[in-house]
C-alpha cells in the first residue's frame, strides 16, 4: 500500500511542478501609444506658443505616458517596475496639479 501511495504522490508533485502558470498576455495598448504620440505632437508643435505652466504639464504628461508605457512593456527587475510606477504616477500628479494652476490663474483673472 505504501508502494501504491508513494508513486501516486510522486505523480502528482511532477505535474504541480511541471504545470507553469499561464503569463498574462499584454495587450498592443493602441489607445496608449496614440495618446502618447499626440501629446508628444502637440507638445513639440506648440512649444513656443505655451507659457512656462503649460510647456511643464504637457512635458510631464508626456513623460508619464513614456513610462507607463515602458512599465507595461519592458522587461524590468520588479525594483525597476515599482521605481517607473511611482516615477510615472508623480509626474502624472504633478501634471494635474499644473492644470488646475492654469484652471486656477484662466478663471480667476
Amino acid at each position: 500500500m505504501s508502494k501504491q501511495y508513494r508513486k501516486l504522490q510522486e505523480k502528482l508533485y511532477q505535474k504541480q511542478s511541471n504545470h507553469k502558470p499561464a503569463e498574462k498576455k499584454i495587450g498592443k495598448d493602441y489607445v496608449l501609444m496614440a495618446v502618447t504620440i499626440f501629446t508628444l505632437f502637440v507638445t513639440i508643435a506648440e512649444w513656443m506658443q505655451f507659457d512656462n505652466v503649460s510647456r511643464g504639464m504637457y512635458a510631464l504628461l508626456s513623460a508619464s505616458l513614456i513610462l507607463t508605457y515602458a512599465r507595461r512593456h519592458a522587461q524590468l527587475s520588479e525594483k525597476a517596475a515599482v521605481l517607473i510606477e511611482r516615477a510615472s504616477l508623480v509626474t502624472m500628479v504633478l501634471a494635474v496639479l499644473l492644470f488646475l494652476a492654469t484652471l486656477f490663474v484662466h478663471f480667476t483673472s
